[in-house]
């Protein structure tokens, strides 16, 4: 006879253990894999390298073409200026105007001023007019093209700059703090610069509605923004607004223009998508032109790079499922069988057997061998099990042995009181009555009865100790009709119940004991659970602890306390297998619940006469 270490040895060294070793197979794929991510994080890397290098270059050219721009537009203002400061000092008419009292002559000047100052302004220029400040006599005299009349033509702009200029000298009469550069009004879209010739003001304005040439550079999808350095946006024409993009207080967001005068930045902007950020600094002011592309400008350079890139992956792909697939018809083949048949030990069924895949001497040899071996496992599986059953009954006998007398002591320990008053001799008959059924009920041979029984001598008892304790034990059920036939071992309430009396009922004071049983779905199988409270005072966290956890606690049952619910435990691990539970805890506004969980299965008395019949 073999003992139970010396076949757990045995299963050892024959199945597959939880550590199994991999196969030649597994072990390929995983190389194999580790190469492609290998592969694919290099080429990742180099793409990732040439796009960052791209990006730079394309930053760099849009850099350049603003920088052009920006020449463009200094050379082009710088000799404008120069031109109006030349005629300020050299004009007759210019100086005349300054000096003269005649209103006549005043007229014949200005008219002479004018036309010639507005040939210099073309349809193209990007100044879109002159301006003339004679502070002594309060005279203003702007200078533009007629050419450019139309919806911001400038003519808003020549009353507004000279009240500017008007503030300005009340303000310093000297008019030394005039800005050198040109800069922007706000809420008039346009840039002024003023100078100052003797005792006259002149300058020029530029609309920027209308500010020529920047199409030729970066085509109608880029947005022009002139911005300052910390990044406000000054003007950009209807551009945000038309998309909403103005905020809560209708100016438009803060661009990290600092960070795209050295490099290409990518922002999101509701209303337009995403946009790289390219800055450049003017030389003529203080402020900044910074330009919105919208990044697939950017990435359609890349757009044939993440083409080879996705075919190379794609092969790969394809590759590796053909080889994979080519070492599977290899290797799996003459192994297909046996793999097979080892899944099956590892679930447990030993009377399957291997078929030969083909008629080679190593393959029959290898099978039958095997098959052999697994019949010598079936053989001695059954000798262990017949043993296990053996030591099962033994236990469960034993178990018995010390519920029934314990509870006999008590129930005749209730007979002697109610004999003692000859007035309740129907009394004391109806309780030997019971106590008869009792006795009978629980040292049957059977180890399963349905729930109706179990609760009916729950009842029983439950009489006996309300004829012990008169007015003091109250009942109250709820349960399930559907799990009235389930399965369940005798006595599996009755100990609970005794043990709550025992331990919390006093003579005189009301004390409740309540059951419940319900059926709940886990998993797509059925749950019985019982639920057995009290009104008692409970246990403490640490008898808690232990008692959940009572079948590794047996000290719990050394002072004579908690033998019923240690056997209650130990029966319900044997009888209803691994899947049954048993937890306490203290129920709200009462004392101990005692919750008992198994699977549902329904009673059945055919079944339950065999088992009696094999116990005897």
């Amino acid at each position: 006879m073999y003992n139970m270490e010396e076949i757990c040895h045995y299963f050892h060294n024959i199945l597959p253990g939880p550590k199994r070793k991999h196969s030649l197979l597994h072990r390929f794929g995983i190389l194999f894999l580790m190469s492609m991510l290998i592969f694919t994080t290099l080429l990742a890397a180099v793409t990732m390298v040439i796009f960052f290098n791209l990006r730079e270059f394309s930053y760099r050219s849009v850099q350049d073409s603003l920088r052009f721009y920006d020449n463009r537009l200094d050379v082009e203002l710088s000799q404008n200026i120069m031109f109006l400061i030349d005629n300020c000092s050299s004009d007759p008419d210019i100086i005349r105007l300054r000096t003269t009292m005649d209103s006549n002559e005043e007229v014949g000047c200005m008219a002479r001023i004018q036309n010639r100052l507005s040939t210099q302004i073309t349809p193209h220029s990007v100044i879109r007019g002159f301006y003339l400040y004679y502070p002594d006599k309060d005279v203003f005299l702007p200078v533009y093209n007629t050419a450019n009349t139309g919806t911001s033509s400038g003519y808003p702009f020549p009353s507004f700059i000279r009240s500017l200029l008007q503030a300005h000298l009340k303000d310093d009469g000297s008019g030394a703090d005039l800005p050198q550069n040109w800069y922007f009004i706000e809420d008039q879209n346009c840039l002024i610069r003023t100078f100052r010739v003797g005792g006259i003001y002149g300058g020029a304005w530029i609309d920027l509605n209308n500010l020529p040439g920047f199409e030729e550079f970066f085509g109608n999808d880029a947005i022009l923004l002139i911005t300052d350095s910390s990044g406000q946006v000054l003007f950009s024409g209807n551009t945000f607004a038309e998309n909403g993009n103005a905020n809560d207080s209708g100016k438009e967001p803060n661009l990290p223009v600092e960070k795209s005068l050295s490099g290409p930045v990518t922002v999101s902007i509701p209303g337009i998508g995403k946009r790289i950020i390219i800055s450049f600094r003017q030389s003529f002011s203080d402020y900044c032109f910074t330009v919105l592309l919208p990044q697939k400008q950017f990435l359609q350079a890349f757009r044939s790079l993440y083409y080879l890139l996705a075919l190379i992956i794609l092969w790969a792909v394809c590759f590796f499922i053909s080889y994979s697939r080519m070492g599977r018809m290899i290797i799996e083949i003459p192994t297909k069988s046996l793999m097979a048949v080892t899944r099956n030990i590892r679930s447990g069924n030993l009377d399957t057997r291997i078929t030969p895949s083909n008629n080679y001497e190593e393959t029959v040899q290898i099978t039958d061998a095997f098959n052999k071996l697994l019949s010598e496992i079936g053989n001695l599986r059954i000798s262990v099990y017949e043993e296990q059953l053996q030591a099962r009954e033994f236990e469960l006998k034993s178990l018995k042995n010390q519920v029934a007398p314990h509870f006999l002591i008590n129930c005749l320990n209730t007979v002697f009181m109610s004999a003692q008053d000859q007035s309740n001799l129907e009394v004391t008959n109806q309780i030997i009555s019971t106590l008869s059924s009792h006795l009978r009920y629980t040292l049957s041979d059977r180890n399963i009865v349905p729930l109706s029984e179990e609760l009916e001598y729950l009842e029983n008892y439950i009489l006996l100790t309300q004829y012990r304790f008169p007015e003091t034990l109250q009942y109250e059920k709820e349960i399930d009709l559907d799990l009235l036939n389930a399965e369940v071992f005798p006595m599996i309430l009755l100990t609970l119940t005794e043990n709550s009396i025992k331990t919390g009922l006093i003579m005189g004071e009301p004390f409740l004991i309540r059951v419940k049983a319900t059926k709940r779905i886990e998993n797509n199988e059925t749950f019985v659970y019982l639920e057995h409270t009290d009104s008692g005072s409970g246990l403490s966290e640490e008898k808690l602890e232990k008692y959940n956890h009572i079948l590794e606690h047996p000290e719990v049952t050394e002072k004579g306390t908690g033998i019923g619910l240690y056997n209650t435990a130990m029966r319900l691990r044997l009888i209803l297998g691994s899947e049954a539970m048993l937890s306490f805890a203290n129920a709200e506004g009462m004392g101990l619940c005692v919750t008992i969980r198994f699977p549902y299965k329904k009673y059945s008395e055919k079944e339950s006469l065999h088992e009696s019949s094999d116990n005897r």
